[in-house]
């Protein structure tokens, strides 16, 4: 019976110790797992194995280079905008001036391309183109030629009405006084002009300021009428025709500057 109960009491000890030996391997493997997770300040770091400190400043500093790169990138574009608008200034200075092949004669601020038509009448007409005058005194809308302004309007009235619109103006209908101021009126007009010059009496044809005819450049075309008209773009010598004064047309009005 002793020997039964020592048996007994042995297996006790025993399992004793073995439970004494698992409650204390438990206990440190918790205060291990404690230990470790006392160490990361965020969740996250467990999965990445950085500080969020660190990775904070990280991303402050990828940040700080984006706004960076943004500022650099819109003043280069600025620059590119105004350094594109200077080019197309540039451009439409370069190209904005007008060829003196399609210019209105009859604006004086062309007066440079009247002056080269009026050379090459001149030397059509064996005259010294030293005579053609370019100055700017003539008021806008009229073209110089020697010591006159002349005027070719664009609306259409009879040879009554075109002179008085004329004389508003300050002038009168032109008059010709020679083969230098014929040929320019028919090369620098495109239509059918009213002029200075009118019938009185039978076949008695004088200038609107009373002086008689000095020269002639009649058509061969003959029509009634006892007002006289410029038929411009046709030959200098025979653009005169006599026409109805009632008829409507353009008119070239004229003001001396002698």
């Amino acid at each position: 019976m002793e020997s039964a109960q020592g048996v007994e009491v042995e297996l006790e000890v025993i399992n004793t110790a073995e439970e004494n030996k698992e409650s204390k391997e438990s206990k440190e493997t918790k205060e291990v797992e404690g230990n470790i997770y006392t160490t990361l300040s965020h969740p996250s770091e467990a999965m990445y194995g950085v500080p969020s400190s660190t990775r904070s400043t990280v991303n402050e500093d990828t940040q700080r280079k984006v706004r960076v790169y943004r500022i650099i990138s819109l003043v280069l574009f600025a620059f590119c905008v105004l350094l594109l608008m200077v080019v197309l200034v540039l451009f439409v200075k370069l190209t904005g001036k007008q060829s003196c092949q399609t210019a209105d004669p009859t604006e004086t601020d062309q007066q440079e391309c009247n002056l080269k038509k009026c050379q090459d009448i001149y030397q059509q007409s064996l005259f010294h183109a030293s005579q053609c005058s370019c100055s700017n005194d003539c008021d806008k809308g009229w073209s110089k030629f020697e010591n006159s302004c002349y005027f070719f309007s664009k609306d259409r009235l009879s040879w009554h009405e075109s002179r008085k619109e004329c004389q508003r103006r300050g002038g009168d209908l032109a008059i010709v006084i020679n083969e230098r101021l014929q040929g320019y009126l028919t090369t620098n007009g495109n239509m059918f002009y009213w002029i200075g010059l009118n019938q009185v009496g039978t076949n008695q044809w004088i200038w609107n300021n009373n002086t008689a005819l000095t020269v002639r450049y009649w058509g061969k075309s003959f029509s009634d009428g006892e007002c006289g008209l410029l038929a411009a773009n046709e030959a200098p010598g025979q653009s005169w025709h006599q026409s109805i004064c009632s008829l409507y047309l353009q008119y070239i009005c004229q003001i001396s500057r002698t």
